[in-house]
């Protein structure tokens, strides 16, 4: 069963604010940012988009996970 992508989530840290995810609909959005936030800013970790599924729980409902790549 292949699972949905449903976003592309860049996480990004900061030292003094703490953690923010924005989430993009696309990949090539995504890696544009994740590059962009790194040119502009030296004091913030940057990670590289994480794809988020949807996947169908064992009661039956739906939730969202992280994919390991």
């Amino acid at each position: 069963m292949k699972l949905p992508v449903t976003a592309y989530i860049v996480m990004l840290h900061h030292a003094d604010v703490g953690t923010f995810a924005p989430a993009f609909p696309n990949i090539d959005d995504a890696i544009e940012f994740s590059n962009a936030m790194r040119l502009v800013n030296d004091q913030l970790a940057v990670a590289e988009p994480v794809p988020l599924v949807s996947t169908v729980s064992p009661g039956g409902s739906k939730v969202l996970d992280w994919v390991e790549h």
